[in-house]
């Protein structure tokens, strides 16, 4: 074989070596992408009427003044935060299983009354459906945005995410999100709530002595979220 016959073959091959090996990535990704949208597909099967039941009622609840609103998923959502704090004027926005998008995406009934208050915390679903760090401080800061401009006298506390004793999270994530939401707080000269360290382990896991389940507060961890924010919810 000639010279530039060999080199002519030599580069036929690297092509053909390459593009075997983009075929192969592109379909891993392929793949994963339609697992994905498997997954929040049934996601959103399950939760739909649950998510739209309680928007729902909300959307007919009566509108006080000076209202504090807590805003979340099922951390949010399992606790009466009236009762626990003898205070009527406390509304519970949470909703089991809710993401960063969906909380944006029912704001304007969390705003319309122009709370006192709001207490937010969202997040921890959105990493456990493997979203980036950077894709969630991103929606969060969307999500900021957005509750600024509907309802700007507000005074908006972020509550850091909670540790997490489960296999489908990673608790480096967890640690950088409160990371951006401090910096966030910072930003928009908002207040961030640490619960973070009030709930961890020396190996920064939730500690079981506040969770049943590695995820959700159990009664004795609402008493020590509620004796974080008191002071704020006084104020």
């Amino acid at each position: 074989m000639n010279k530039p016959v060999f080199i002519i073959s030599l580069l036929l091959n690297v092509i053909l070596a390459a593009y075997i090996a983009w075929s192969a990535v592109h379909e891993k990704e392929k793949l994963e992408q339609a697992e994905n949208a498997a997954s929040m597909k049934t996601l959103r099967t399950v939760f739909t009427n649950y998510h739209k039941s309680k928007v729902s009622i909300f959307e007919v609840m009566p509108n006080d003044s000076n209202e504090i609103i807590f805003v979340g998923n099922s951390i949010t959502d399992y606790c009466d935060w009236n009762e626990l704090f003898s205070n009527p004027l406390i509304k519970n926005r949470g909703i089991s299983a809710d993401f960063i998008a969906g909380v944006t995406a029912r704001l304007e009934e969390i705003t319309e009354s122009h709370p006192d208050k709001i207490f937010l915390m969202v997040g921890i679903n959105d990493l456990q459906k493997k979203r980036p760090v950077n894709e969630v401080l991103d929606g969060y800061e969307k999500l900021l945005e957005k509750m600024i401009g509907e309802t700007p006298a507000s005074r908006i506390y972020i509550q850091s995410l909670l540790p997490e004793n489960r296999d489908n999270l990673n608790t480096g994530d967890v640690m950088a999100v409160n990371e951006g939401l401090k910096a966030l707080a910072e930003k928009y000269h908002l207040t961030y709530i640490d619960l973070f360290t009030l709930f961890k382990t020396d190996n920064n896991e939730m500690n079981m002595k506040y969770s049943l389940d590695g995820l959700h507060p159990n009664g004795h961890g609402y008493l020590l979220w509620k004796s974080a924010i008191e002071k704020y919810v006084n104020e």
